[in-house]
């Protein structure tokens, strides 16, 4: 699984599908006050057996003080650009 910056509330995105900026506070009504955020795709550990969030595009939720071997983050580079501005 992948945390992501954005809280974590049910039924969320429902604004922009396009970089949403994602909810400015944590909403879960099952954990009321413990502030969740977002955990995107899946780990290792799933199997399409018994994973029903086993694909790339799947969305969890995680307790911002939790942490598992299979939950880690993912560093963004963007691409160097030429004098034309294309991408090399």
């Amino acid at each position: 699984w992948e945390w992501c910056a954005d809280w974590y509330r049910p039924g969320y995105p429902s604004g922009p599908r396009k970089d949403p900026r994602g909810p400015d506070s944590s909403d879960d009504p099952n954990e009321p006050g413990i502030p969740k955020r977002v955990q995107r795709g899946g780990s290792f550990l799933c199997s399409d057996l018994y994973c029903t969030r086993y694909l790339p595009g799947a969305r969890g939720k995680g307790a911002t003080d939790s942490g598992a071997s299979h939950t880690g983050f993912r560093c963004v580079l963007s691409p160097c650009r030429t004098h034309e501005g294309r991408p090399r």
